[in-house]
């Protein structure tokens, strides 16, 4: 990993100086003469640029699809900042929180069009290496893209250092674009044993595949011009390559995924590099776990981000080593196990690492280097259960396997390949589609709250409003925290004012956020939803 992290620190000051604020931005190549790249060494300090930018947005991204759901609120000492408008669901085109996310994503698809066009043209690069530089920016390329074709829907489509003032695209043809890109990228890359050790952290040929079954399924779930037909193709699709995902294995210890000394470990399919020092500010820049834990663990004041109710925990079986692997409920003052302080306000543990007291923990929300998770074995475990189930209309054995070794692991049964020796650890057989599909959605919860997928999740299943309504009638979090605000527009993210000042025409609002104009939109684009 060493020559990854020192190719980018070497390269941060002109990736930053260079960082878009529009898709009319000058890319890293053209900062170059003609000729440029004139080595191998220039190939891979391009390509590393790429990932640059996935340094600064781990926390955005915890903003964007966490905080907007009902399993996280914030910001309680400054409700219309613009966190506190984002997490109360009162959503403005203004907010800058959508711009910048915008903007860093399409600076990560600006530096792979860059990479793509200028290495996979040269005739400098070694062939070997230039077919894996291209086929991580291809990678790169299409998680940045399908970030924005969850969250925005019609997105630009931008695939040359050329394409500019580029109008939104059918989602469709951005999917599509999507599945190429890592097909090409399955083909390109190494698997990750076959990354020297300097190198861990590139993207791998299991994480194309691993992207392939999670693009697959939500594609299959989303799109509403497609037939019955079409859906079990790319359901389909998602199982076969799920199936593709080898050589990971799950942690035994839950909270291993999140450990300093267990970067790109065995579960790991992709993860953003967060290296102590890297970070401009000195830190490793994976502000997620000080939005969580900044305040300390004071049951005075919370933290900027935090869990709106108990609920959410209590809904965990005691047995489950997930349960105080997700949150901190109480924390061992100074690891002898005696002496343990209770804390009023859940604090999320993800990201904090494998602490053991107050000192560990305060220490970690400074560090801040922990790697954000992107995709890891557990979840593709559970997509090829849920593509099973939508493939067939029900759960078969395979479907009921998957889910079963995650249930396993977070029970602490191993080898988690075996049936388990504890009673209410595997599912019970004979669920029909709608009972395993229901499991499959909590069981998402127990295994990756944190973890940017919440909101994602809801919009695919079609139950935004069902359930950030439901959890504030319920009286599962407070309505306080204006979960309730949800409206049926919100199942898109504001386009941003200050790029649609940029390309007006290009980009129309989407639905709702400034009323709709029903040449570009139509009727309401969600209805029947929900």
């Amino acid at each position: 990993m060493k020559k990854l992290i020192y190719a980018l620190s070497i390269i941060f000051s002109i990736a930053f100086a260079s960082s878009c604020n529009d898709l009319d931005v000058v890319p890293i190549g053209q900062l170059s003469d003609g000729n440029f790249p004139v080595s191998d060494e220039d190939a891979i300090a391009v390509t590393n640029a790429v990932y640059t930018t996935n340094i600064r947005i781990s926390t955005a991204l915890g903003y964007l699809f966490d905080l907007t759901t009902e399993l996280e609120a914030g910001d309680e000492g400054n409700p219309n900042g613009g966190s506190g408008l984002i997490s109360s669901i009162r959503w403005d085109p203004t907010n800058s929180y959508w711009a910048s996310n915008w903007n860093r994503l399409y600076d990560i698809v600006t530096r792979a069009n860059d990479v793509v066009d200028k290495i996979g043209s040269s005739n400098v690069v070694t062939p070997d290496l230039k077919k894996r530089l291209v086929g991580e920016a291809k990678f790169l390329r299409a998680y940045a893209y399908f970030y924005l074709v969850q969250a925005w829907g019609e997105v630009p489509l931008a695939l040359h250092a050329t394409d500019i003032a580029v109008p939104r695209t059918d989602i469709n043809v951005v999917y599509k674009q999507i599945i190429q890109d890592l097909e090409d990228a399955a083909v390109a890359l190494p698997a990750a044993a076959q990354y020297a050790a300097e190198d861990k952290g590139r993207a791998t040929q299991g994480a194309a595949y691993a992207y392939l079954s999670k693009v697959y399924l939500v594609w299959g779930q989303t799109d509403v011009t497609a037939d019955a037909a079409t859906r079990k193709q790319r359901f389909t699709e998602s199982v076969k390559n799920a199936n593709l995902v080898t050589g990971y294995a799950l942690e035994e210890d839950f909270l291993a995924n999140w450990s300093r000394t267990n970067r790109n470990g065995k579960e790991s399919i992709f993860s953003v590099q967060h290296i102590q020092g890297q970070y401009a500010a000195g830190d490793g820049g994976n502000h997620l776990v000080h939005c969580a834990i900044a305040e300390g663990l004071t049951n005075a004041k919370k933290s900027h981000v935090y869990a709106p109710s108990e609920k959410y925990y209590n809904d965990f079986d005691d047995r489950d080593q997930r349960k105080n692997g997700t949150y901190i409920k109480h924390v061992d003052d100074d690891g002898t196990g005696n002496s343990f302080t209770f804390t009023s306000f859940l604090r999320f543990r993800k990201y904090a690492g494998e602490v053991l007291t107050q000192a560990q923990i305060l220490a970690a929300a400074q560090t801040r280097d922990i790697n954000r998770t992107v995709i890891r074995y557990a979840e593709v475990l559970l997509l090829k259960a849920e593509a099973i189930n939508e493939r067939d209309g029900a759960p078969n054995a395979e479907a009921y396997e998957a889910i079963n070794q995650v249930r396993r692991r977070a029970f602490k049964q191993f080898p988690v390949t075996s049936p388990a020796i504890e009673p209410g650890v595997e599912l019970p057989g004979g669920l029909d589609y709608a009972g395993f599909k229901a499991k499959i959605q909590q069981e998402r919860v127990f295994e990756l709250t944190y973890e940017q997928n919440r909101w994602t999740d809801l919009v695919r299943w079609r139950i935004l409003q069902k359930t950030l309504k439901g959890a504030v009638e319920n009286g599962d979090i407070p309505a306080s925290w204006g979960k309730q605000n949800v409206q049926p527009f919100n199942y898109r993210f504001p386009i941003p004012k200050a790029e649609r000042d940029i390309n007006p025409e290009g980009l129309w609002q989407n639905y709702g956020y400034d009323g709709y104009d029903p040449a570009k939109t139509g009727t309401d684009p969600y209805a029947g939803f929900e």
